[in-house]
């Protein structure tokens, strides 16, 4: 019999939180799932953890696998999964009521929902509570989400059907880091049917050592360039102009996130030529490249960077040219 949920779960090194993470989702009040927890090579006691779990709950299926990183290691889970919907979640979190998964399931199943997000908690070095700025229960296609909503990148904050991912072949791209963000638009552009729960149903925890605070390296401008790339392949084949603008939004983000961190960055000539390239190839007017420009050029005269981000007129600069694109 089909489970209702598979839940999969990247562990790597996270002795200190695996229990608490695993502890949230055994005990949920909707049993009929699978726990799929992919250790990626993990060197403490993460495999050690796992095998207890599993000897005491059957619904815990462990994939031992050499390090392949986050999107391998969900993907190798995503292959497993046999559940008619999917949940990820990263081993140093928690979902934080017992009744999340239950929830979660009767509410997509109930309206056939492609894709459910909900809201967050972070925990840790930082307490915040993540609300995405949407009307509870509206329904609408993943374009129209994506254009109205603060829609959030991670995956961790959505169920998926599964039918729905295979149906568009959905797997992460394991070249790269920060690999939600390049899967985000590729998830939302073709469900037909998507909703939101305003409920704080997962604890999110930053931590200093995690992927969010590495040193900047030539990978993370080989992965900001493939997700410009995604979006500029998504905007030259979208007829659409509503949905156009916000791709073009979306690439002029990235653009300018990737200059920031060029600017932060020493001897690293090929990120420099990649940027070239880019902004050679893009697929915007003059007038929204200029805009783009001008934003760059006077957040570079601000001294101070917070100064910069808070600046009145660099909020105006960006207001005008969300009005453009």
């Amino acid at each position: 019999m089909q489970k209702k949920i598979s839940v999969i779960i990247p562990v790597y090194n996270v002795e200190a939180y695996l229990k608490e993470c695993l502890d949230s989702i055994v005990s949920q009040e909707l049993h009929d799932i699978e726990i799929i927890c992919v250790n990626d090579g993990s060197t403490d006691g993460s495999l050690s953890i796992l095998e207890k779990y599993a000897a005491d709950d059957k619904r815990i299926i462990i994939i031992d696998q050499k390090n392949q990183g986050l999107s391998g290691a969900r993907n190798n889970g995503l292959k497993k999964a046999q559940g008619e919907y999917i949940l990820f979640s990263d081993s140093d979190d928690y979902l934080l009521t017992s009744n999340t998964l239950s929830l979660l399931y009767t509410t997509a199943s109930m309206q056939d929902l492609d894709i459910l997000s909900f809201d967050f908690t972070i925990v840790g070095e930082q307490e915040k509570a993540h609300h995405v700025k949407r009307k509870i229960g509206i329904l609408s296609n993943g374009k129209h989400f994506l254009q109205n909503g603060d829609s959030v990148v991670m995956a961790w904050c959505k169920l998926y059907k599964r039918a729905y991912l295979e149906s568009i072949y959905f797997f992460y791209n394991e070249t790269i880091i920060h690999e939600d963000d390049e899967a985000h638009p590729r998830l939302y552009v073709n469900a037909s049917r998507v909703s939101h729960i305003d409920m704080l149903l997962y604890a999110y925890r930053q931590r200093a050592n995690s992927i969010m605070t590495q040193k900047i390296s030539l990978k993370h401008f080989s992965s900001l360039a493939t997700i410009i790339a995604t979006y500029e392949t998504l905007l030259q084949k979208e007829p659409d102009s509503g949905f156009r603008k916000y791709l073009k939004k979306q690439i002029a983000f990235y653009v300018i996130r990737y200059h920031f961190l060029l600017q932060n960055t020493t001897n690293l000539t090929e990120a420099a030529d990649t940027y070239k390239s880019i902004i050679k190839n893009l697929s915007l007017s003059k007038l929204e490249l200029l805009l783009i420009n001008n934003e760059i050029a006077f957040m570079e005269s601000q001294a101070n960077l917070e100064h910069k981000l808070s600046h009145p007129l660099v909020y105006l600069l960006r207001k005008f040219r969300k009005i453009v694109f």
